[in-house]
């Protein structure tokens, strides 16, 4: 049924006359008429009384009108709240992030957003990215800021990944290593296997590292789960590492020197994961926006 039709109808009912409704809705009386006999028919009902000296209307007319004006502001109402999330008074953001990201770069990024726009509900699920990816496809959360994303990953359902932005790797390592002294930047086949502290299986930075590193069966004794951890056993002179810039940034300790790699440098690509068939909300495009900004990663 259409809202705009009903709406009509009520305004011939305040009105009490059809030449006063056809004015005051811009239409000319016999285009009202129809309107009218068109609405009866697909109720299949009479509707109005038409007197000498106006209309009024029917009992199946005054059950219409009390219907009517519930949809029309229940409508209203949507209206209001679509115009909400567009203008990002309201609405809500469900987003995953992997944990070698998450705590580098959401102060930076999400933090000036939240100030900016504090009727946007966010909820964030931290994973790995063999977690993060079925919940993306299954529609749990809207979007993933994953890295390194392979082709197998991108086979489990209809994804679309978008480039965000490059990260650089760089090597961390005490100041008094070999590969800290010296004057060459350093090459990933410098690193020595048994040395290389390294995260443990199932996070994409691992598995980056060791195949930029050409390593396949590192110390499992200098296995970790976080990158502060990484550092932290760098610090204390049991091996060296390799970490994204932003990491390092924000982990930097006193006796550990970061280094970028030779030649045009390491990276991990940062990328935006969503389902092909959907849309993305406004609140979420610009979130996004902001992310894309290269000085993010700096």
């Amino acid at each position: 049924m259409d809202l705009r039709l009903l709406q009509t109808f009520i305004t011939v009912v305040e009105e009490g006359s059809m030449s006063a409704a056809s004015r005051r809705c811009h239409l000319s009386q016999p285009a009202l008429s129809q309107q009218m006999q068109a609405l009866e028919e697909e109720l299949g009902e009479a509707l109005l009384h038409r007197r000498p000296r106006g209309v009024e209307p029917t009992a199946a007319g005054e059950l219409l009108i009390s219907h009517a004006r519930a949809l029309l502001a229940q409508a209203d109402r949507l209206r209001g709240e679509f115009q909400n999330r567009r203008e990002l008074e309201a609405g809500g953001i469900d987003f995953g992030i992997i944990p070698t990201l998450a705590p580098y770069l959401l102060p930076q990024w999400l933090g000036p957003f939240r100030k900016a726009h504090p009727g946007i509900r966010v909820s964030i699920d931290e994973a790995r990215t063999r977690q993060l990816l079925p919940k993306v496809v299954e529609g749990t959360i809207e979007f993933g800021i994953l890295s390194d994303v392979t082709t197998e990953e991108r086979k489990l359902g209809p994804l679309q990944l978008r480039e965000l932005f490059r990260e650089p790797l760089l090597l961390a390592a005490p100041a008094s290593h070999r590969l800290a002294l010296r004057k060459e930047a350093p090459t990933p086949t410098d690193i020595d296997p048994d040395e290389l502290i390294h995260l443990s299986g199932g996070h994409c930075l691992a598995e980056r590292t060791l195949k930029l590193c050409r390593i396949r069966n590192p110390n499992s004794g200098l296995q970790c789960d976080q990158i502060a951890t990484a550092l932290a056993m760098t610090e204390a002179h049991m091996g060296i590492t390799v970490v994204p810039k932003l990491a390092a940034r924000d982990h930097l300790r006193p006796g550990v020197v970061c280094r970028p790699f030779a030649g045009n440098g390491l990276h991990r690509v940062i990328h935006l994961i969503k389902r092909r068939d959907t849309r993305l909300s406004p609140a979420a495009e610009k979130l996004l926006s902001v992310l894309i900004s290269p000085e993010v990663p700096g």
